[in-house]
């Protein structure tokens, strides 16, 4: 026979007085409490810190976008990535051999980062390229129009027939005039033009994917809209000539002068102050003093060839 334990018994009548007080007031304040957790539960999904950085979506719509401006046959984002983590594990591997963990990670991502750098690279050099087309393309492109009546596709498909050096924004034209042909979707109108203005890279260019697909979907006359990117792509050309002329000056100081004003000195330093060459090159190289004179002033002239090639070589844009 069981002993009898009157704190066990007391025990159990106590935990089921809270239980069922406890059930009572869930049954009481269920509404309350799912609310409160639906409010939570919208908090938790609209929080920043809790988004994702970039979408997949996002992330193939920007590797779609740079592979097929800067490739003749372009990769699709999918092998492009492969391609990339294939580049990562054979460094890292490679590396892990001779070195430690943290520094051939670092070496293969840096290495697997190139295909990417290159290509972008490459796209600004489209792009700038593609720029100085931008004249060229549109007023082909608003003459066209004029004789097609207004039918935009017939407009690019004789532009493609007529306009002359523009081999950047042909191959452009072309995959956005192939899009817009072989589909009646907005979506995908939608994408080719701003595919189109991606490869170009510009204001202008932005306008005109812009105009081109509002006159694909709606078939509304765009020439104003031409005739204005016509005239201030003109304007940004006087201006950029302008610019190229004052700009000439400086290329010059820094290109030709600087390097001469070091050879003037070593010729100063040995002719007039009878230094001889090895003591010059002594004093230059083999003293802190020197050679970080020497370092400062190349480290300063390539900063300044870098700025030069950034500002003589910009888009032809508005």
């Amino acid at each position: 026979m069981i002993p009898f334990d009157p704190y066990t018994v007391i025990s159990i009548i106590s935990a089921a007085i809270y239980l069922t007080l406890l059930t009572g007031i869930l049954l009481f304040t269920r509404k309350d409490i799912a609310r409160l957790a639906e409010v939570i539960r919208k908090r938790r999904r609209l929080d920043p810190a809790r988004r994702p950085a970039a979408s997949p979506t996002a992330i193939n719509a920007h590797l779609s976008g740079l592979l097929s401006a800067t490739m003749k046959k372009p990769l699709t984002p999918t092998s492009f990535l492969t391609l990339l983590i294939v580049m990562f594990f054979i460094v890292f591997t490679a590396s892990a051999k001779n070195l430690s963990p943290t520094v051939s990670f670092i070496i293969g991502l840096a290495f697997a980062a190139l295909p990417y750098l290159f290509l972008r690279v490459r796209l600004e050099r489209v792009r700038r390229r593609g720029s100085y087309e931008g004249e060229n393309l549109v007023s082909t492109l608003l003459t066209q129009y004029w004789i097609s009546g207004g039918n935009i596709f017939d407009a690019i498909e004789r532009t493609l027939d007529k306009a002359e050096n523009i081999p950047v924004t042909r191959r452009m034209l072309s995959a956005l005039l192939i899009e817009l042909r072989s589909t009646g979707s907005r979506e995908r109108i939608t994408n080719a033009a701003d595919a189109f203005a991606y490869g170009i890279g510009t204001n202008w260019g932005r306008m005109l994917a812009y105009n081109i697909r509002s006159a694909a979907l709606t078939g509304g006359d765009i020439s104003l809209a031409i005739e204005d990117i016509l005239s201030q792509l003109r304007e940004a050309r006087v201006l950029a000539e302008e610019r190229k002329r004052i700009n000439g000056e400086s290329v010059r100081l820094v290109v030709f002068l600087i390097p001469f004003s070091y050879l003037g000195s070593f010729v100063v330093s040995v002719t007039l102050l009878g230094i001889s060459p090895a003591r010059f090159v002594r004093n230059q190289f083999a003293t802190a003093e020197g050679f970080g004179l020497f370092v400062a002033a190349a480290f300063l002239f390539f900063i300044n060839l870098v700025l030069i090639e950034v500002i003589t070589n910009r888009k032809l844009d508005f």
